[in-house]
């Protein structure tokens, strides 16, 4: 799951220096735009990475802040058993919107 992000992170780079690769070829404001949109997808980018990092760490140093993440992909310390979906609350209990017949069961109940 962290690789698949961090392939995100390189391709949304190399789209980010493509487009300032194409618009440095565009004369005024298309130009101008064009690097503006570029030097965004490239600031992002390179943001992006260090924020995944400081999730890392906020994530191994204070286990209980992350406790409701199922998929923690950062030491392995969560199990499914702590998503709260999975403790069997709410719809997945059966309190949806199909309980005691659904919606259709509620046409029937007006007649």
């Amino acid at each position: 799951m962290i690789t698949h992000r961090i392939v995100a992170y390189l391709i949304s780079l190399a789209v980010g220096y493509w487009v300032l690769t194409l618009a440095s070829k565009e004369k005024g404001n298309n130009q101008t735009i064009g690097k503006v949109i570029a030097w965004v997808i490239i600031a992002v980018s390179l943001i992006g990475p260090l924020c995944l990092a400081g999730s890392a760490i906020h994530c191994t140093s204070n286990p209980a802040a992350c406790s409701y993440s199922s998929n923690c992909p950062w030491g392995g310390k969560h199990s499914m058993m702590d998503c709260p979906m999975s403790k069997g609350d709410g719809m997945m209990k059966g309190d949806g919107m199909m309980k005691d017949g659904g919606m259709m069961g509620d046409k029937e109940k007006a007649k």
